[in-house]
């Protein structure tokens, strides 16, 4: 049997046309989906609202079955595009098809997340889907890395405190700083910051707020 990653309830409870199935089904979608989009599962915050788009899931279904609620899914921009027309099972190889959440979930039984932050295919639907709707591009794989990397960070650093918070202090103080110094090496990835001195990136952002960048940069004497 299987398990839905995302609950669907049951939508509007009048008909939607192709006039007014966004209207009428994004305030279901966003709650239904928690605001993230069913596919790279970005968060709304991560987009402009205008940016949040209700996606068919089988684009080829005609009339009132191509705007039914259960055809419809909550969407970023960016894989509502890359999914586009394509067809939910491959007609050259029909193992090969799209995954829908709110009927099975895809993790990990059809993709996996490795290290790096990137997702790989276990199955062929799984890699039909990846491949359908650019989840692999590297946009989505460096902030999956990204939130990956700083995860484990902070789970590294609670895991030092924990160890060394009596026995020996200066540990979890080195640990501290060297993850620190990590966090700001990742910043360097993200957009500077817009400020009243103007756009700044993080280092210098921090610098005018005092703090010794310098230090940071620079790893303790062994």
């Amino acid at each position: 049997m299987k398990v839905a990653r995302v609950k669907r309830s049951a939508g509007p409870k009048s008909k939607m046309t192709k006039a007014t199935y966004r209207k009428k089904a994004l305030p279901f979608l966003l709650k239904d989906f928690e605001g993230r989009c069913a596919y790279c599962l970005d968060p709304s915050e991560f987009r402009h609202p205008s940016q949040t788009q209700v996606d068919h899931f089988n684009c080829k279904l005609k009339e009132r079955k191509r705007h039914q609620y259960k055809n419809l899914m909550l969407a970023c921009s960016a894989c509502n595009l890359s999914k586009h027309d394509k067809p939910v099972t491959n007609p050259l190889d029909k193992q090969q098809r799209l995954l829908n959440c709110t009927e099975e979930t895809e993790f990990p039984e059809h993709i996996v997340e490795l290290d790096n932050g990137q997702w790989q295919s276990v199955t062929k639907a799984g890699e039909y889907h990846l491949v359908s709707i650019g989840l692999t591009e590297n946009c989505h794989r460096q902030k999956r890395g990204a939130r990956r990397t700083i995860a484990n960070q902070i789970l590294n650093l609670c895991t030092t405190a924990i160890q060394y918070q009596a026995a020996n202090p200066a540990a979890v103080h080195d640990q501290v700083m060297e993850t620190l110094r990590s966090l700001l090496s990742h910043l360097d990835n993200f957009p500077p910051l817009v400020t009243s001195d103007g756009v700044l990136n993080a280092k210098a952002w921090l610098a005018l707020k005092g703090v010794d960048v310098n230090l940071l940069q620079t790893a303790a004497p062994v």
